[in-house]
């Protein structure tokens, strides 16, 4: 009997909201029935496993969204799925229910042996996280799988500055000293709080236009998760040392305790245990823990965090508490209690946007800009993009077509660029000390250069590719890039022809005050410029 909660796709029962075997919200579980269907397939493929395990297999889930979609039926009031790829009702490839369920309890077994939590990113989100961290690659690139998963962990490791803290694994804290405010000096939301000049630009722009932050929330992961963890962090500060994760409709959460906090020199590390419920699995693994932590915080008025995270930064919060946890040294084994039997042990270190350096390395590759193999050829119009072939090529146009349509025909002029503008290097050869950001003079040298010691020269984070840069009028032209890898001066002392060209320029800008030019970095201080030519659309920054 089908009721009007419950829907069937393939001969398979799913519920009718969300499209699932199980489901926590719907309360139904429907394996029982649908392994009626396919019992002789699973005893097959597993002879240890009796059907009292198969009750538990995990659920086939959301469907609707997936593979199936609704379509017309030719008895009116029956409901009728096609699978979305090839649009036919009852699809035998799609609809292999048997199949889906196989693989899940294979691939449930492979995790379970490797004592991480199971979380399914796939290649779109991995670059969707990669280019919420700065690291900017194609949307339609063809660098295989796992050359995009080699960028999605590196980055992690980057922005938690894993091989400056961790020498090698596996990582024992035993031996570490414990992190305490009195120590330190500071709390801990303060200690683990990490940020650039880059992002506190953004801000100061932000707010001088009326609004709180650059980013609103949900609007990048990266940041998201960052202030997740300043929320774990502050937790600690209050006595909040259990947190429960969860989206806002709480369809997904990741439970969390945090142990204790060690220090790696001057920097924290919150040791913690971690485990995931979702609507579409058995509750069983964090019931009994939010029962019990909810119990406590009444009883013995214990604050419990509640933090609001959406689906895509719980993923992206597991995947790095995933490779945390494979690093730790079997040697550091703390107590557990009885509700945390099924919960995994790792940590977190402070979360910092990543460096430019870091960034060069994770965004550059050799070779052709789509796929990475060996290049044979370049854009015919403005010989500034290399392919390995046609159909690379043709895939990149619809990407690379503003850029092409502004580089084509242009001059490109030479300049070479300076650390210091002209009154800097004045001042220094006179005697004086002057304490400066790249964009202001300073009173104070926090977060400064001085004269003395001006900042180092950039490292190049676009390899040959070209990029944009804005060119604002002053004596000394400030040249830089979205990302603030670049943030240089061009000096009528040190380049007059150059300086000079470039001024030509300016009044084709806003307000005759600054330019967007393409440029490519040829030398350690030097830029090719095309100074002629502005972009279809001047970027936002």
């Amino acid at each position: 009997m089908i009721y009007d909660d419950d829907v069937c796709v393939g001969s398979f029962m799913f519920c009718r909201e969300h499209g699932c075997e199980f489901c926590n919200e719907c309360c139904t579980d429907h394996r029982f029935s649908n392994n009626i269907q396919i019992i002789d397939k699973l005893s097959a493929a597993f002879p240890g496993l009796t059907e009292y395990h198969f009750m538990d297999r995990p659920p086939i889930s959301y469907v609707l969204e997936k593979v199936a979609v609704e379509t017309k039926s030719s008895r009116p009031g029956d409901r009728v799925y096609e699978c979305r790829e090839h649009q036919k009702a009852d699809c035998s490839t799609c609809f292999d229910w048997a199949k889906v369920a196989l693989n899940n309890i294979k691939r449930q077994a492979k995790s379970s042996n490797s004592k991480v939590i199971p979380v399914d990113i796939t290649r779109d989100e991995k670059l969707k996280f990669l280019h919420s961290m700065g690291v900017e690659l194609s949307p339609n690139t063809r660098l295989p799988d796992d050359a995009i998963e080699r960028k999605f962990r590196g980055a992690i490791d980057a922005a938690q500055s894993f091989e400056k803290l961790i020498d090698k694994p596996p990582f024992d804290p035993s031996s570490l000293p414990t992190w305490s405010k009195e120590t330190s000096g500071e709390t801990l939301q303060k200690s683990v709080s990490r940020n650039n000049i880059v992002e506190a630009l953004a801000n100061f722009r932000a707010r001088s236009e009326g609004k709180q932050n650059a980013w609103d929330m949900y609007e990048n992961t990266f940041i998201d998760l960052r202030q997740t963890v300043l929320a774990l962090a502050n937790g600690v500060d209050i006595g909040a040392y259990k947190a429960i994760v969860q989206d806002k409709d709480k369809s997904y959460a990741i439970c969390i305790r945090i142990i204790e906090v060690r220090t790696i020199g001057k920097d924290p590390v919150m040791m913690l245990l971690y485990c995931r419920g979702t609507r579409d699995t058995p509750a069983s693994t964090t019931f009994r823990w939010v029962q019990d932590t909810l119990a406590q915080s009444k009883a013995k008025r214990m604050p419990v965090l509640n933090i609001t995270a959406s689906p895509e930064e719980q993923k992206l919060l597991l995947a790095i508490l995933n490779l945390n946890a494979r690093r730790l040294s079997s040697n550091y084994s703390p107590q557990r209690r009885q509700t945390e039997a099924s919960f995994v042990l790792s940590f977190l270190l402070p979360i910092a946007p990543i460096g430019q350096q870091d960034l060069g390395r994770l965004t550059n590759h050799t070779g052709c800009v789509v796929c990475g193999k060996k290049t044979t050829s370049k854009c015919s119009q403005c010989l500034s993009v290399e392919y390995c072939g046609t159909d690379c090529q043709r895939s990149h146009w619809k990407e690379h077509k503003p850029m092409c349509n502004s580089l084509k025909g242009g001059d490109w002029v030479d300049i070479n660029f300076s650390m210091m503008s002209t009154e800097m290097r004045l001042s220094a050869a006179m005697g004086q000390k002057l304490y400066f950001s790249h964009v202001s003079f300073m009173t104070a040298p926090k977060n400064t250069y001085d004269t003395d010691n001006p900042p180092p020269i950039p490292s190049n984070i676009h390899g040959d590719s070209p990029f944009l840069i804005k060119m604002q009028k002053g004596s000394s032209v400030l040249i830089y890039d979205r990302q603030r890898s670049v943030q240089v001066y061009l000096c009528s002392d040190v380049d007059p022809k150059g300086y000079e060209k470039t001024m030509a320029q300016m009044h084709t800008g806003p307000r005759g005050l600054k330019v967007y030019r393409w440029a490519k970095r040829t030398g350690e201080t030097r830029l090719s410029v095309c100074l002629n030519k502005a972009p279809a659309k001047d970027p936002l920054w």
